[in-house]
């Protein structure tokens, strides 16, 4: 446990943590897509790989459980990495990433869609996206990223 937070994992006032106390705990990832297999298929990759997953369905849960997470006192400890598609219910196309970027605790965005165009490519990484990756796509390149994201987010 973090020596500036309580056992819940709320930070203390001498939050954030240190890049050496991020690299030495579980990284915590928000799996955000519609389709429940690949939703499954992410969450059970990304715990194969030693990650502490939390996986919602549609837009609004996205923004609610990553809402809450950013507020120091929720009890939600802060997650490291959110992997969003694009496109599902509650969710508003990336002028909801161009929110979430906009926080300066927002973890980094890795955006997976099936409507890979250059446009949505282009509007995911000027809405903050750190990658975009088109489906279908290799499990163990998103964990390879995932993994590059976390080391330099945390640097």
């Amino acid at each position: 446990m973090n020596k500036n937070s309580d056992p819940r994992g709320i930070p203390g006032k001498n939050a954030p943590e240190s890049a050496s106390e991020i690299l030495h705990r579980r990284p915590r990832v928000l799996i955000a897509d519609d389709e429940w297999a690949f939703r499954d298929l992410l969450l059970f990759a990304f715990e194969d790989e030693g990650y502490e997953v939390v996986a919602v369905g549609d837009g609004a849960s996205l923004l609610d459980v990553l809402g809450a997470s950013l507020l120091p006192r929720s009890g939600i400890k802060p997650f490291d990495l959110v992997v969003s598609d694009v496109r599902m219910p509650g969710w508003v196309g990336l002028s909801a990433l161009e929110n979430l970027s906009s926080s300066p605790q927002a973890p980094p965005v890795v955006v997976v869609t099936a409507f890979g165009s250059e446009e949505v490519h282009r509007r995911a990484e000027k809405a903050g996206a750190v990658a975009v990756l088109d489906k279908p796509f290799d499990i163990a390149e998103l964990t390879a990223l995932s993994r590059r994201v976390l080391s330099q987010h945390a640097a």
